[in-house]
């Protein structure tokens, strides 16, 4: 076994890229886009949405663990600071994509409404989603990037986080084993309010945006990563033996959902992401402190830079698609894309590979550069921040000296 407890957890970072991958298998890898229904990759794309949800179990339980991992650091945890790092960290790319998602956000309206329509519509959401503010309404996304809209919820969880990590994470402190046994509950309550969710989603499709798609909801999630953090703390500090168990446990939640991919079968909604919050948290905690052959290949480097360009992979799937396309015209392959079932799955494996590829290099460029940028700046003046200069302070010889050495003379 191998906790990891400082710096970036390996595997961790790895699953960021696979969750990504599963949304845009959600996306683009359905039957109206030539995959056989039934096939396994089939359901793998009906599942795909459940990449969001493992998203924000993760956020709480990354953001715990980097910010508040001991009773000390939560409640020292600097406010601002925090919203600003947060702010450096997924801004940059977010105002990218909608930049770049303009002319087709614009072709399509216009399409749908007409010029006038268009600018009734796109202006006031357009303002909406820079201020991420979509996900709280449907009308607020409007024809802008579909996968933005969980950029807003999380905007919303990282302004919670500095109370939630110190009332939740670090609650009044009593003996482990009531500890363990209340957060699991509250796990478990987790999963099943998130199940009815999905199924009410299901059952009521215009109720959709608000069960799908709303913050204050969907902060369950959020809150279950902080828990899962603090659980598998207390549980770990209590020995080899107490470990070995809580992997058992992560390893039995994870093979349970991951069964009917197995078996290829589709479990119902709500049944659906109740078992999958399961899954997620056995992944969790067996990418942190699992067995060394589960850890080291997730931590291959190769994996690790996937993970973390796989933000960009996430957020640029529909704006790059729409140029993808264009491009795939222009060389005059449109009578592919159109016509034959082979051809569809062709064109949207090359686009995938293109999504990868470009998500990496604007890791490079963008991200990384903009994120180190903006961190180095205070947030209140936009100005470097520069390191306090030292006072030393010299006794009356060493000042009579200095003066001395300037003056030319003794004082």
């Amino acid at each position: 076994m191998a906790i990891q407890e400082k710096g970036t957890i390996g595997p961790l970072t790895s699953f960021r890229f696979f969750a990504a991958m599963a949304v845009v298998m959600h996306h683009f890898f359905g039957t109206e886009h030539g995959v056989p229904e039934g096939s396994r990759l089939h359901l793998l794309s009906v599942y795909g949405y459940l990449g969001v949800p493992f998203f924000f179990i993760l956020s709480g339980y990354i953001l715990t663990h980097s910010y508040a991992s001991t009773p000390e650091r939560a409640a020292s945890l600097n406010k601002t600071l925090f919203w600003w790092k947060r702010f450096a960290r997924i801004y940059p790319l977010y105002l990218f994509s909608l930049l770049i998602d303009i002319p087709r956000a614009i072709i399509h309206s216009s399409g749908l409404h007409g010029a006038a329509g268009a600018a009734i519509r796109l202006v006031p959401t357009f303002f909406a989603n820079v201020l991420m503010l979509q996900s709280w309404h449907g009308y607020l996304l409007g024809e802008w990037n579909r996968p933005s809209w969980s950029l807003s919820s999380e905007a919303f969880f990282y302004f919670l986080f500095p109370v939630l990590s110190l009332h939740l994470a670090w609650s009044k402190a009593c003996a482990w084993k009531p500890a363990v046994l209340r957060n699991a509950g509250l796990l478990l309550l987790g999963c099943i309010v998130m199940g009815f969710s999905d199924y009410g989603t299901g059952r009521y499709p215009h109720a959709k945006s608000y069960l799908e798609r709303n913050p204050a909801l969907l902060v369950i999630l959020f809150v279950m990563g902080i828990l899962l953090y603090r659980t598998e703390q207390l549980i770990r500090r209590q020995g080899q033996k107490a470990s070995n168990i809580l992997n058992l446990v992560g390893s039995v939640s994870v093979f349970a959902g991951a069964a009917d991919l197995i078996v290829n079968y589709d479990l119902p909604p709500g049944i659906r992401e109740a078992v999958c919050c399961l899954f997620f948290l056995g992944l969790i905690v067996l990418g942190r402190g699992g067995p060394a052959w589960f850890i080291r290949p997730l931590s291959w480097p190769v994996l690790l830079l996937l993970g973390e360009a796989s933000y960009g992979v996430y957020l640029l799937q529909f704006p790059l698609v729409y140029y993808f396309q264009k491009l795939w015209n222009v060389f005059g392959l449109e009578q592919l894309h159109l016509e034959a079932t082979g051809s569809k799955v062709t064109f949207y494996v090359l686009y995938t590979l293109t999504l990868i590829g470009t998500a990496i290099v604007l890791f490079r460029v963008l991200e990384t550069p903009a994120r180190r940028y903006l961190q180095k700046c205070q947030p209140w003046s936009f100005k470097p921040h520069r390191e306090p200069v030292k006072v030393f302070s010299i006794d009356h010889e060493d000042r009579e000296k200095s003066l001395e050495c300037v003056t030319g003379s003794s004082v």
